[in-house]
């Protein structure tokens, strides 16, 4: 992924999850769409991340599958 646009596209590639109203997975949309914002701005990602939903955990992941935000600011289950 080369900017945001790109990210945008990656990030709108997720099918909703079946436990997961609109509202709901636009505010996950949206705060993953930050997440790579800050990453390709090189600015620091404020918020503390503690979602169920493998989806999410893509969404903030390079394609070759390394964390854009540092993981002491979430818990992930790599089972998910």
């Amino acid at each position: 992924m080369k900017n945001l646009s790109d990210a945008y596209r990656y990030i709108n590639s997720f099918p909703r999850p079946g436990g997961l109203n609109t509202n709901s997975w636009n505010a996950l949309k949206r705060l993953a769409y930050h997440a790579w914002e800050c990453h390709f701005s090189q600015s620091r990602f404020r918020h503390n991340i503690n979602f169920l939903c493998k989806e999410f955990y893509l969404m903030i992941r390079t394609p070759d599958g390394q964390f854009i935000v540092p993981e002491e600011k979430f818990s992930y289950d790599p089972s998910l």
